[in-house]
């Protein structure tokens, strides 16, 4: 019984390996873009009615905040790389709140 879940596993890993590199060479270019972000189904988001004047409000709400949260937090942390750490941090998240309202088309 082992033996033959071993075989199956084995065959069904051939399998999978045979279809990858079988698109592979059929588009080369396909294998990548199909799970790259910047593909052109990802950038093309619907927003339902009311959703891109939300984002944008959600966008200038921490865009207003961010300063007093910086200031909260250096009172509370010396420590230069932790600061840098959270700043970092900071612009990630408005650089993603910049990207999902660019995302949403006008209503």
């Amino acid at each position: 019984m082992r033996k033959l879940r071993l075989t199956l596993a084995s065959l069904a890993a051939v399998t999978l390996a045979a279809i990858v590199a079988a698109v592979a060479l059929a588009a080369p270019g396909a294998v990548g873009r199909a799970a790259s972000p910047s593909a052109g189904a990802a950038t093309a988001v619907y927003c339902p009615p009311g959703e891109r004047k939300a984002r944008k409000n959600a966008l200038a709400k921490y865009k207003k905040n961010m300063a007093k949260q910086r200031a909260a937090y250096y009172r509370k942390v010396k420590v230069k790389k932790k600061r840098a750490q959270f700043v970092k941090k900071q612009q990630a998240q408005l650089k993603a709140l910049q990207r999902l309202l660019g995302q949403c088309e006008d209503e």
